[in-house]
């Protein structure tokens, strides 16, 4: 019974951890929030509706591929073109963040920073294939899927999963692979993986 008492003594003291314990982890799951607010707030005719959104989507989907193939997949087309469309815009400044966070983790141990050689370049094809399978979608195209139809159909599928599927999963994946080639040429890999290895000495 002490020793219970004890451990939920300690467990009282020492508290919760937060979920997001640094800043830029705050500011991930802000964005992601934020993300997700939007997609219930856009008008299903935004684009029959306001004219600069066309321009702007027409401007976005000529520089991401994934936006026309999500539009012709012809699930509420013109709601998910103008807001996939937004979140690669807003793209470029979730991968800094993603990529400030990554790097500031190695005063945390992020596990990553003191990868060997061998299992690093691993995790860097790992990330590359979710590069490349979100960049061709050829596993997300099937309409009859009924994931894939709330992901694209259902508001909060889309600010949430849709998000994270079609969006933020890349990018982060291309953060981390970014965080890799900085980690190794900065010699901040080779350093965290002497210094975890003299730890288990």
């Amino acid at each position: 019974m002490s020793i219970q008492k004890t451990v939920k003594a300690e467990g009282k003291a020492m508290g919760k951890e937060p979920v997001f314990k640094t800043p830029y982890e705050k500011a991930a799951g802000a964005y992601v929030a934020i993300m997700g607010v939007i997609a219930l707030l856009i008008p299903a005719d935004v684009l029959q509706t306001y004219p600069w959104a066309v321009a702007f989507t027409d401007f976005m989907a000529a520089r991401v591929p994934q936006i026309e193939l999500i539009t012709s997949l012809g699930i509420r087309p013109e709601l998910n073109r103008f807001y996939y469309s937004v979140l690669w815009a807003m793209s470029p400044g979730l991968f800094v963040l993603c990529c400030l966070m990554g790097w500031e983790g190695r005063q945390r141990t992020y596990p990553f920073w003191s990868l060997p050689f061998r299992k690093a370049v691993f995790l860097a094809l790992v990330l590359g294939a979710i590069l490349f399978a979100t960049a061709n979608m050829g596993w997300m195209t099937n309409t009859g899927n009924g994931v894939l139809r709330f992901i694209l159909s259902n508001r909060f599928g889309m600010g949430y999963l849709g998000n994270i599927a079609y969006v933020a999963a890349p990018v982060m994946a291309a953060s981390g692979i970014m965080n890799l080639i900085i980690g190794w040429l900065s010699g901040e890999i080779p350093r965290h993986i002497q210094l975890h290895a003299a730890g288990e000495r």
